[in-house]
């Protein structure tokens, strides 16, 4: 990231510099979590301005803000707030102390938009208050939620037969003409809970309020106690378009947290599902949209095509959504000088018929004229919220997890992150094609040169009292993973934010300016999923 009027990068250390310079009271920490991470901690009222420092001045973006219940052991609660130094290979994370009575904390979402839902989030699972927050309102915890319950608290039980109105407070337009239209939580499609309400006036979109939280499923508490193999179970079903990023995270941050190095093959065959992983998420994506513009016949040919690859992986992974291939250390299933050769051929088949099937679709006027300029969403938009993934890269910037953060092989691969600058719905699309084909050039790449050697290394003990961070780009975005483990070397907290978490307040302003039955087309373009986002 630049900053204004300069070409010069805000690397980590002129982070840090800045910091000792301006806020005295902030302490960095020597005893560095790993070769990515520093930490710095700062006092809990003057987290939003070192927070907006580093986010506004030194080129900081914000992918993770959640809190830990450390009231027994320290009579605190403890806020990390991650943000990403790419270009450089680096991360920043702060930690504030909050009291034990009356937790609050200065609210970093006026400096730090990114941190919008993070801190909506914070206050309904933890229960502490991010003061000066300009959308207090609750967002899992619907209006209802018996007051004083945060379910990641250590001391939270939850109660037998508890039930509470689904109801909540919302924003509205007031005006002539001015209707609100309520869309869910339950759709008529074979879709996941959501509410979506839109005030309008006749068609025209004035807002969009999103409601999520309907099944929310708390993966992250069912976690504490586990071993790390019960975990990996859990993250892999955080999503099933993702599963294979989120099992990915997992492993990475129990890796940084018990010092097992992946070998290379393991290393390189995360990276070949990875690919895959995305080619199939891309096609599903790339069909759902022809088909809400009622173009049948394009939408079959997109699901041939993602059955295809969802077949390779059953063939050679052993598993259509790649659940079970990657473990704590490396990966399980390895792929033979037969295999490799068979998957060139089946993908090299992919690499002319993706593109015919996208010339098709872009030569349609009736498609086009419903997906150009539909569903904007700006660069602005994009960096102040912290967006990633398809959704950022079709609006012009070209953040990427795989090279701001490599991961798995991606450090020794060849391949460009490809960007469109329109932001509509057809820039989504044409994006996505885009990237199939470098996905493809990427498996090309990986079975040419696959190393020999194990595909995994055995993971160990994780480390009592420290943690392990992670870093994953997923088909949608970035997936964040947490991990810290207890006395005993199970999981103590584990703590996920997802790719979709970042994108579903863009999408919200991307709507506005458009007409009602062009929501569907939006939404399918983003991609988003209600699943992991209801961890």
């Amino acid at each position: 990231m630049t900053g204004p009027g300069s070409g010069d990068l805000f690397p980590l250390d002129t982070a840090l510099r800045g910091i000792r310079e301006r806020f005295s009271d902030a302490v960095i920490d020597s005893d560095r979590t790993s070769l990515r991470e520093r930490t710095v901690v700062v006092p809990a009222d003057r987290l939003a301005e070192v927070g907006g420092a580093v986010a506004g001045e030194w080129g900081g973006t914000l992918i993770a803000l959640f809190g830990l219940d450390e009231r027994s052991e320290h009579g605190r609660f403890r806020i990390h707030a991650t943000f990403s130094m790419a270009p450089e290979d680096a991360l920043l994370t702060l930690v504030a102390a909050v009291p034990e009575i009356a937790p609050a904390y200065r609210a970093l979402t006026p400096l730090v938009p990114a941190a919008h839902w993070l801190e909506r989030e914070l206050q309904d699972m933890l229960g502490v208050t991010p003061i000066g927050h300009p959308d207090p309102r609750p967002l899992i915890a619907h209006a209802g939620w018996p007051r004083d319950m945060h379910p990641l608290r250590k001391d939270f039980t939850p109660p037998e037969g508890i039930a509470w109105p689904p109801r909540f407070t919302r924003p509205s337009v007031e005006g002539d003409g001015v209707f609100e239209i309520p869309v869910g939580p339950i759709h008529a499609g074979v879709i996941e809970p959501g509410h979506f309400r839109f005030s309008t006036v006749g068609e025209a979109v004035l807002q969009l309020d999103v409601r999520l939280g309907w099944t929310w499923r708390g993966l992250e508490a069912l976690a504490e106690g586990q071993s790390v193999t019960r975990g990996l179970e859990l993250a892999e079903r955080l999503c099933g378009t993702c599963a294979f990023s989120h099992a990915l995270a997992f492993c990475q941050a129990a890796e940084e947290l018990s010092g097992a190095n992946v070998p290379p093959r393991g290393r390189a065959l995360r990276s070949l599902a990875a690919e895959l992983e995305r080619i199939a998420s891309h096609l599903l994506d790339m069909a759902g949209i022809v088909n809400d513009v009622a173009w049948v016949v394009g939408a079959a040919e997109f699901m041939r095509l993602h059955e295809i690859v969802r077949q390779v992986c059953d063939q050679l992974f052993g598993h259509r959504f790649l659940r079970g291939v990657c473990v704590p250390g490396g990966v399980q299933r390895d792929l033979d000088d037969a295999q490799q050769l068979w998957l060139r051929r089946l993908l090299g088949d992919l690499r002319a018929d993706v593109p015919r099937a996208v010339e098709e679709a872009v030569s349609n006027p009736a498609l086009l004229d419903r997906v150009t300029r539909t569903g904007v969403l700006t660069a602005d938009v994009v960096r102040d919220l912290g967006v990633t993934g398809v959704a950022a890269r079709a609006s012009g910037v070209p953040r990427d997890g795989r090279k701001d953060h490599p991961f798995a092989f991606y450090r020794d691969l060849d391949f460009q992150v490809v960007t469109r600058t329109g932001g509509d719905v057809l820039a989504r699309f044409e994006l996505r094609a885009d990237e199939i084909h470098e996905s493809l050039n990427i498996i090309d790449q990986m079975i040419l040169r696959l190393p020999g050697g194990p595909l995994a290394q055995h993971l160990g003990e994780l480390r009592s009292g420290r943690w392990g961070s992670s870093v994953v780009e997923s088909p949608r975005g970035l997936h964040v993973h947490w991990l810290r483990a207890d006395a005993r070397g199970a999981i103590g907290e584990w703590r996920v934010r997802s790719a979709s978490h970042a994108i579903w307040p863009a999408l919200a302003l991307a709507v506005p300016g458009n007409i009602v039955p062009d929501f569907p087309l939006i939404n399918k373009s983003f991609n988003l999923c209600y699943a992991c986002t209801d961890k």
